[in-house]
């Protein structure tokens, strides 16, 4: 018995031997097949755009024409991370270049990356009209344009949304984006708890000087902090109306950065074609980081931070000043473009300079102070001209009088009285007693005539 005990155990080991070298499959869970990710429903599916839309375009309102005089975003690529894109839409021709697709999957990392199969799916139709809100191109409808319609997306899909998605895949997929070379990373999603995965990803993209811009969030919140919005280098982007008012679901607080239009925006519909309409920050975000791909195209050498106080320094203020529903203002991309250095209030002297040798930064000239009209010399010999000419003037207007004075021999004229005639003026004291002078009567004489009692008598001539 104990032998044939031996003889089995060799027998046991001999076959254990021959199994190990055999290739064993593995485990369903850890299997190297696709992951399938098919919609499990068709995308909301777009419309034609009417011929005339309510209102002024989002061209129009973020004066993108004169933007694109600077600058469309040539050589940027800016990263999203969201549903996906489906690049099949002629508005998006040549901008989209497709990247990894994240799906979770039941192993000890939590999701499993592999290359999207063609056509590129979007089972949510909203990492579309993101990605048309930032590139979508010049050469199809107009009204429809992107910010940066020269820019390149790098789309790496979430799939079932980033909202389902654990902290792991998202801060994954944030990673692979960043590593591709993005220098805008645009996050239209908004998370309640601050997920230590994710901050980490944050993290990652500022050290490696990439201009992160995440959407405030749609709850409608009071100060409760949102992520990735809230994280240190990101760009918090609320939502306006078009008539420039905060919306009310746009989160708000302290941490909110700069806004976007965001009520009621014509967008890209995924499957192909069409156009929807949609509204949150997950639409204001975009202009944001279409505006931060226009100023890193025109500014290359720009860093990170420099990007964000630009944006930051020429937004249109909401409300008349800065505030925790809208930050700074809303995006102004020529604002950004045209910023001259030391615009921002309360910066001092030394401020200034140090933002006129930032690189792409226009040196604020000296205001010019205004040139008298006259030197001093002449002013001098304008006040001598003007004194000879009043003198001149006192002359003139008082030469009558200096001449009635010196008919009155220089003596006052009484208030009353009988003027007389010689002098025109009234007798003095001896000029009335003296009577008066009688005229000659006998022209043949020429003596005066002698009086007697009364009557006139001539002297006769004797024969």
């Amino acid at each position: 018995m104990t032998g044939r005990r031996r003889d089995r155990a060799a027998a046991a080991v001999a076959v254990t031997a021959v199994l190990g070298q055999l290739s064993l499959p593995a485990p369903a869970a850890f299997a190297a097949d696709r992951v399938d990710t098919s919609c499990r429903r068709p995308p909301q599916q777009g419309e034609p755009l009417p011929d005339a839309l309510p209102g002024r375009s989002l061209t129009d309102r973020l004066g993108l024409a004169q933007s694109w005089d600077l600058a469309e975003g040539e050589g940027v690529t800016v990263g999203l991370v969201d549903s996906g894109v489906d690049d099949r839409h002629p508005e998006l021709s040549g901008a989209v270049r497709q990247g990894a697709e994240l799906a979770t999957v039941r192993t000890k990392k939590g999701y499993r990356a592999q290359r999207p199969k063609p056509p590129a799916l979007d089972c949510e139709s909203h990492g579309t009209a993101v990605a048309g809100l930032i590139a979508a191109r010049r050469g199809g409808e107009a009204r429809i344009t992107g910010v940066a319609p020269a820019s390149r997306i790098e789309s790496v899909r979430v799939v079932g949304g980033v909202e389902n998605a654990p902290a792991e895949v998202l801060a994954a997929a944030i990673d692979r984006v960043v590593d591709s070379g993005a220098q805008v990373l645009n996050l239209s999603f908004a998370l309640p708890v601050d997920r230590a995965p994710v901050r980490k990803a944050i993290e990652h993209a500022v050290a490696k000087d990439v201009v992160v811009v995440a959407a405030a969030g749609n709850e409608g919140t009071n100060g409760k902090k949102m992520y990735p919005a809230a994280y240190e280098g990101v760009l918090a982007v609320g939502a306006v109306q078009t008539t420039g008012q905060p919306m009310r679901e746009s989160n708000r607080g302290g941490w909110v950065d700069l806004a976007g239009y965001g009520q009621d925006e014509v967008v890209l519909a995924a499957g192909g074609s069409g156009y929807r309409r949609d509204k949150g920050t997950s639409f204001a975000a975009p202009q944001v980081s279409g505006a931060a791909a226009l100023v890193r195209s025109r500014f290359p050498e720009l860093s990170a931070r420099q990007v964000r106080e630009r944006l930051m320094g020429a937004a249109a203020p909401v409300g008349g000043g800065a505030n925790d529903r809208t930050g700074a203002g809303v995006v102004d991309p020529f604002g950004a473009l045209t910023h001259l250095a030391g615009e921002d209030s309360g910066t001092g002297a030394e401020e200034d300079q140090e933002a006129e040798a930032r690189p792409g930064a226009i040196p604020v000239q000296a205001v010019p102070r205004p040139r008298p009209l006259l030197s001093p010399t002449g002013a001098a010999a304008l006040a001598w001209s003007g004194g000879l000419l009043v003198t001149v003037l006192l002359v003139v207007l008082g030469a009558p009088a200096v001449r009635r004075a010196a008919a009155r021999r220089w003596r006052p004229a009484p208030a009353g009285g009988r003027r007389d005639c010689r002098t025109d003026t009234a007798p003095s004291g001896d000029d009335r007693a003296r009577p008066p002078i009688a005229p000659a009567l006998d022209g043949l004489t020429g003596s005066a005539p002698r009086t007697r009692r009364g009557r006139i008598h001539r002297t006769h001539r004797t024969s």
